[in-house]
């Protein structure tokens, strides 16, 4: 792929999981409305199991806390940390899952989603306590809602990918 198209490439990705996430977050934040209790920081929380220890020996939470910045357990830290993995995951998606998947946007959408759920139920939340899909302190349907939203950014996530892909916008130029 040639540089102009990896760089068109990670706009059209940063751009599109900046939104799939912005509403994947307000999503999350709307069942605490319900309120009905989902899956957060599950991934955070296990960095911190591997991590955390380590990081408080080496000096890097005092400097955290003495720089004045948010901390691990705060809304602004939780919430800044989902939306750099859902970016994350926007570029994983545009170099690695999109380019390997076949299919229309939306299918390669529900089998990253897939991928990543399951992932998160049958490992990273048991690693943490939570149990199956979060079956430890979640209801069935706090388990759907997080599915559903976590299902709602993924597809978002490809599909506004393809709105945005080079390739999508060099065959728009071509036609005018």
């Amino acid at each position: 792929m040639a540089w102009h198209l990896r760089k068109a490439s990670l706009g059209a990705a940063l751009w599109a999981g900046l939104i799939a996430i912005l509403i994947n977050t307000v999503l999350l934040h709307m069942a605490d409305f319900i309120p009905l209790q989902t899956a957060h920081g599950g991934l955070l929380n296990l960095l911190d199991l591997a991590f955390g220890t380590t990081l408080v020996k080496l000096g890097v939470a005092s400097v955290w806390r003495v720089l004045g910045l948010p901390t691990p357990d705060g809304a602004i830290f939780r919430t800044g940390f989902h939306v750099l993995v859902g970016l994350g995951m926007a570029i994983v998606y545009a170099f690695i899952i999109e380019p390997r998947l076949p299919g229309p946007a939306w299918v390669k959408g529900l089998m990253y989603a897939l991928a990543l759920w399951l992932l998160n139920t049958l490992l990273i939340l048991p690693l943490i306590g939570e149990g199956i899909a979060g079956s430890k302190h979640l209801s069935d349907a706090g388990m759907a809602y997080y599915a559903a939203t976590h299902t709602v950014f993924f597809v978002l996530l490809a599909l506004l990918y393809a709105l945005f892909s080079p390739s999508r916008v060099q065959q728009s130029l071509r036609y005018r």
